[in-house]
Formats: structure tokens, sequence, C-alpha cells
């Protein structure tokens, strides 16, 4: 296992699940033993790898020497260093491990560790935490940076936030939007029923994460007075709309899609009417089991729609990203499924590209979009999200048109067979996100960014990672799920050939995505 980059001033303590002690029955004395040989040998290993495993090697020895001896390292200039110390620390769940720690938080002057630890501590599921975030609310709230912000939201989302409703429904409104969805994320997951009517006016968020965040979380806590807000969003075009039905149907169990009249007509109709009520939680759960989510969702949608690879959304902010490797040369096998497509011929790659151009002049001038080609590095189109114009649509198809297998001796962009064609999917997913992997994921509370923001990507590829930052498929999925917990992208998800297309499938699931294996 590899580990991604972690910097102090931007964000210094990604988020890890947290894992057990690999052995917790140890005896005190074979892990202060386990300390000793760590500190003994550490610094005499030269290589970053070397050093990472000797830091692993200390999971299995759970107590307060261990965090002392890693406390330099998360202090250090190493990223990949520091975030396999934080790894270490958060799996411990010994409480008097980390008593040394709780007892100093209050009085840290360095508020970045001291965010850094609210996440390991409450990743190490830390109950005696709790009541430190109380006092520093309390005392030091105006004082809080944007980072022990955000961590309070997390923490309380991973420790339980009884009797810090309070604390939640203040962040909910916080000036920095990333601590708004992670405060809505936390009410989501406590479903703390009585913020319910108070965070409905945040449906009107001019920020597309917080107000998707919202949408999500009133679908939980169901409250009467988001509904009309979430009709009226339905006349707003892209994928708010799906999210809004979506809502509107866990909080009412009526399904009429994204139709904004006929929602408008009914639910006056139904409010009307004496003893009207919403309907009870028993009755929600029968009526889920016999309804078919994406046949709502997707099968559903009334209006225009982009689809690809059968897969349609009202989304207006879209990256394509589509496989180039090697292997897309091949030809499918089973070629009577493709037959009547008026494919050029059976290559994975231009079964793919004539799809992609019936969708690009398919979408229409709400959308704004980009496309990227990946194999060993990645190839965008463009450097933002673009206006669907008539001259963008034509640009967009040429720049599919040239696309070519790479590491065939050519390529699509300067390839040859020098493993410029294997398959790198890491850095098409945080290309796509436009993250950069070795600043760590930025908390900047920046409310006013001009650049058009994504909230959908559909996926392409025929096979796993081979080369990268990381290749390791619970790797990918984990890093992905950092970015994404503040941005709120939905991943779709396509395969297309003959091969294990789990992980494809896992990343859609994990990101609100739907997965079509298009076979071959």
């Amino acid at each position: 296992m590899r580990f991604g980059p972690l910097s102090l001033a931007l964000l210094p303590f990604l988020l890890l699940g947290a894992v057990g002690s690999a052995n917790a029955q140890m005896p005190y004395e074979q892990k202060l033993d386990e300390v000793k040989q760590f500190k003994k040998f550490y610094k005499k290993y030269k290589d970053e790898a070397t050093r990472v495993e000797s830091i692993m090697d200390l999971k299995v020895a759970d107590c307060p020497d261990a965090v002392q001896a890693l406390l330099p390292i998360l202090k250090g200039k190493d990223p990949v260093l520091k975030e396999a110390a934080k790894e270490v620390i958060a799996s411990f769940r010994e409480p008097g491990t980390f008593s040394f720690i709780i007892e100093t938080l209050e009085k840290m002057r360095d508020r970045t560790m001291r965010a850094g630890f609210f996440d390991i501590l409450s990743q190490a599921k830390q109950n005696k935490l709790k009541p430190v975030i109380r006092t520093l609310w309390t005392e030091e709230r105006k004082k809080l940076s944007i980072l022990e912000r955000y961590y309070i939201a997390k923490s309380l989302e991973r420790l339980g936030a009884h009797q810090f409703e309070d604390v939640l429904g203040a962040l909910a409104f916080d000036k920095a939007w990333e601590v708004q969805v992670a405060a809505l994320d936390s009410i989501k997951k406590n479903k703390i029923k009585e913020l319910g009517p108070k965070i409905v006016p945040l449906l009107g968020a001019k920020i597309p994460q917080v107000k998707t965040a919202t949408i999500q979380t009133v679908a939980i806590l169901r409250p009467s007075e988001a509904v009309w807000p979430l009709i009226e969003i339905l006349k707003e075009p892209g994928r708010s709309q799906i999210d809004a039905s979506e809502a509107l149907f866990a909080i009412t169990m009526r399904d009429y899609g994204t139709d904004y009249k006929r929602w408008k007509k009914q639910w006056t109709f139904l409010t009307s009417l004496e003893g009207f009520r919403l309907p009870t939680e028993a009755e929600i759960a029968k009526t889920r089991e016999t309804r078919e989510k994406y046949n709502v969702i997707y099968g559903k949608l009334k209006g225009k729609k982009s689809t690809f690879a059968g897969i349609p959304t009202t989304s207006t902010r879209i990256v394509y990203i589509i496989d180039v490797s090697a292997s897309m040369n091949d030809v499918i096998v089973d070629k009577a499924k493709f037959r009547d497509g008026g494919y050029k011929s059976f290559q994975k790659l231009e079964i793919v590209k004539t799809e992609l151009i019936r969708t690009i002049n398919g979408l229409d001038k709400t959308v704004h979009f980009n496309i990227i080609a990946f194999a060993a590095k990645t190839k965008s189109w463009k450097k933002w999200l673009t206006p669907c114009s008539i001259n963008q649509k034509a640009s967009a198809i040429s720049f599919v048109k040239r696309l070519q297998p790479l590491g065939l001796g050519g390529g699509a962009f300067g390839g040859g067979a020098d493993g410029s064609g294997k398959t790198n999917t890491y850095a098409a997913l945080t290309k796509a996100f436009d993250y950069d992997p070795n600043k760590g994921v930025v908390l900047t509370g920046n409310q006013k960014s001009r650049r058009v923001q994504l909230d959908t990507i559909y996926f392409l590829s025929d096979g796993v990672p081979t080369i990268g930052k990381f290749t390791d498929t619970d790797d990918i999925l984990r890093e992905v799920r950092k970015v994404n917990e503040v941005r709120k992208v939905v991943i779709h998800c396509i395969s297309i050939g003959d091969f294990q297309a789990g992980f494809l499938k896992t990343l859609a699931q994990q990101n609100g995505g739907v997965f079509v294996d298009l076979g071959g």
C-alpha cells in the first residue's frame, strides 16, 4: 500500500477510515518493546518506503509511548510519512493511549495540529474528545480556524451529536462552505430531526455542494417545510432536479419525477385535504420495497436529458473521462451486441468515440462540459468546464475523433511502447476534480469562485489500474472519498470489455452514481 501526501498548511490529516489494532491483546511490555525497536532503527532507514513500513508496524503497539514516538513525524515535513503516522495513531482504541493528548488539546496553540487531533481522536472513537469540543466551542468559538470547525463537524458525525445540536446548527450556516457541508452531513448521519426545519433556507444556497448536502439531509429528516422549496428547485436546470425529486419522494412517498407542474398541482391539492399528513416511517419502508430506485431517478425524468452509455442525467456540469490505454485497441468479443450501433469497427475505443460524439451532439446550451482522455498520463480537451456552443461542440468532437489507443507506437498524445499505454485511473479522477494530490485537499471557504463547478462525472474504462500514484483499487476508492466528501460529485462508471468490473461498480455506488457494464 502506498500513501498519499499530507500538508499541514492545507489539510494535514486527510480522512482515512480507522481500523482496529492488529493485536489488541498484545501484552503492554511487548508493545513497549515494539516502540523501542522502532525508535532504535527508524532513522537508520534511508528510503521512504522502508520508513513507511516501519511506521505501520506500530499498529500493534496501542499505547501512549507509540503516540509519543510518532508525534515528531506528525510535526515533520514529509507528507507521506505524516499520513502513515496519522493512520497508525487513528487505528488505536485504548482510551489510555490518548489521555495525554486530550489533556493538552484545550491549550494547544498550533490550531492546525489541534484540528488534526480532532480528526485522529474521532476516528479512534475516543468519546472523551466531546467534552473538549464543548469547552472550545463555548470559550473560543470565534477564534476557531476553518480546519478546527470542519473537524468538529466531522468528529460529531463519527462520535454522535447528542447535546451538540446547537453546535451543528451553527456550523450548518458557517461562512466556509466546506464546514457547512460537513455539518449537514453530520446532521444527516445523526438524524437530528429538530434541525430539519432550521436548515430549509439552505435549499436556496448558491454553493452547489451546500445545496446538494441540504437536499440529501432533508430527505432523511423529512421536514414538511422543505417540500415547497424542493418543488421550486425542479425548475432549475441541472443535477439538482434529480436530487430534489428523490428528496420529495423520500418525504412524501409521492412519485412525480421532475415534473414541476404536476408536483405543484398535486401538493397544493394534498395539503388542502383535511387530515392530510406525511407518511410514517413504517409506511415509507413498505413503499420503498416496491420501488425501483433508478427507474424513478433516471427512467422517469421529464424534459431534456444528457445520456452517455445509457445513463441519463439532467446535470449541466459534466466531465467525460475516457480510457485510451493500449487495451482499448482490442476488438470486442460479443459483436452481436454492438452490431446495430452504426460503428465503423468493433474496436472498443471506436465504439466509445462514436457514443461520446452522439452524446456531445445531444447536449444543449445549458450544459458546461469537458473531456479527459487517459492512459499512463491524462490529456484534457479544455482546462475548465466549457459552455456548450456550436463551435465548442465542433471542437470537442474533433478532439474525440483524434483519440487513438496509446502504447502502440503512436497514440493519442505522443505515446509509444514505453508504458504510456497503461491505465492511470487515479490520475484521471484527480484531474477531473481539479485536485493536486501533491498539495492535499484544500479547505478555503471561498464562496466567490467564478469557475463553473463540476457535479457529474462519466468514467469509462476497460481495465484495472496498472500505473500511477495509486494502483490498488481500495486505495483509489479511499482517496476519491477524501476529495468527494465535500465536493458531492456524482460518478457514473461504465465498463467495456471482458474484465472484472467490481472496482468500477463500487466507485459508482460510493459516489452516488450508476454502474453500467457494456460487455464486450
